[in-house]
């Protein structure tokens, strides 16, 4: 089987994001456009998700013993990415590379408060 195989039809389902502070988190990722619901079920416990077509992404409270997830790098599409770097900024996340166009269209790349990556891309 080739590593670029696609014949599976695989999508990404879940996203989980471990946070120090899960409501500050959430108030990021919301004010770039998530909705999240606060609701509880193991193994999380009390946590944030928000869904879309095909992801559930969510954002627990971090626990004693576990790893930080900050070494994840991932990527958002939005409708602006002008706009939606102003609102990282605003809320407490950092600029690492300024929009810029690619050949996916305009992209850059942000930090949130808890030190994730995250691309934000336009969408067309």
């Amino acid at each position: 089987m080739s590593v670029n195989s696609h014949s599976n039809n695989a999508s990404v389902g879940l996203l989980v994001l471990r946070s120090d502070d899960m409501d500050r988190l959430a108030a990021f990722y919301t004010a770039l456009g998530l909705n999240f619901v606060k609701h509880s079920h193991p193994p999380c416990g009390e946590h944030y998700s928000t869904t879309d077509e095909s992801c559930v992404f969510e954002i627990c409270q971090r626990k004693n013993g576990q790893r930080a997830t900050t070494d994840v790098f991932f990527g958002l599409n939005v409708s602006s990415v002008g706009d939606s770097v102003e609102s990282a900024v605003a809320n407490g996340g950092t600029v690492m590379r300024s929009s810029e166009g690619s050949q996916w269209g305009s992209t850059a790349i942000i930090r949130d408060p808890d030190g994730h990556r995250v691309m934000l891309s336009e969408y067309r």
